[in-house]
């Protein structure tokens, strides 16, 4: 029996997430009724977690590249992460802050605002990097394949650097902002991550091609996927729980989502959709885009209902 695992590594925040869940309308100024809860978050955290409850640990090794504090929440993060086989070799501990995610939803569960304060991981980006360096040389040294994820906390110095490095011969890179905000410098730039699977949404797609004309997501997974189109890329585009559009060389596909009529929160719900997504796609290698679309919608779907 074969003792090789394949390994994925996802570079990014661990945040602690404060989330506010009104019980009425909410509008600027005024102070509704609600409740306020804590929980562990972070697009790579959140990640890493959705590949663990898929993913068996005898065939694939879960790694979580990133940075936290040193406080009352430390050993609540590396439990949690220990517990669910996510490694924390490459995890740092720096300072005695812990990134933070504060947000504000509507009643419906949408975002009405937010606050995202990463700057324990950003201080940390020339020791990512040398992490990332050494992972890089070790599966050049063992000719051996992996998967980087990368979140948009990660900077532009650190993706230069992963541009020059890691090629489509032995790394598959994915990126996933999450946040239209930080593509600004990417602006009318989408052959920037020529080499990188984008998993992005409509807001997104529009930002890197410099175009408000984008009305759909079909329309803009083409678009982007013609920019950086190579041998084995693809592009996956969302438009919020409306439908995801993906594109590869041997196909053009979209999925429509079951319509949210509860007031759920959605927070972490594009995060699993990926992780979902990219469980099944490395599971079942055979499959189309379309199905594995459509197995991260049912999975994503029963996440939605869990977190009611």
């Amino acid at each position: 029996m074969s003792l090789y695992k394949k390994k994925i590594y996802i570079f990014g925040c661990t945040m602690w997430d404060i989330v506010g869940t009104p019980l009425e309308p909410i509008s600027k100024g005024k102070d509704c009724s609600g409740f306020i809860y804590e929980r562990l978050g972070g697009v790579a955290f959140n990640i890493a977690l959705g590949l663990s409850k898929t993913l068996n640990k005898r065939s694939f090794e879960l790694n979580l590249v990133s940075a936290i504090g040193k406080n009352e929440k430390t050993s609540l993060i590396q439990k949690a992460l220990e517990e669910n086989n996510i490694n924390t070799k490459y995890l740092l501990i720096r300072g005695n802050q812990n990134d933070q995610y504060l947000s504000i939803e509507t009643k419906n569960g949408e975002i009405f605002g937010s606050i995202n304060s990463s700057n324990t991981f950003l201080s940390s980006q020339s020791d990512i990097i040398k992490y990332f360096s050494q992972i890089c040389l070790a599966h050049k040294h063992e000719n051996s394949d992996a998967i980087f994820i990368f979140d948009g906390n990660c900077t532009r110095e650190f993706l230069d650097y992963v541009k020059k490095e890691a090629s489509e011969k032995i790394f598959t890179k994915y990126f996933i902002p999450a946040n239209f905000l930080k593509l600004a410098e990417f602006k009318n730039d989408a052959i920037y991550f020529k080499g990188f699977n984008l998993f992005i949404n409509l807001k997104e797609a529009n930002i890197l091609i410099d175009s408000k004309k984008l009305k759909n997501a079909m329309d803009a997974s083409i678009a982007i996927f013609e920019k950086i189109r190579t041998e084995t890329s693809l592009t996956i585009v969302t438009d919020g729980p409306n439908i995801a559009c993906g594109v590869s060389n041997e196909e053009v596909a979209k999925v429509q989502p079951e319509a949210i009529k509860d007031t759920k929160s959605r927070l972490g719900a594009g995060d699993a959709f990926f992780a979902y997504f990219l469980s099944y796609k490395e599971l079942n290698p055979s499959a189309s885009l379309k199905k594995s679309l459509c197995a991260a919608n049912r999975k994503t779907q029963k996440y939605l209902k869990a977190n009611d």
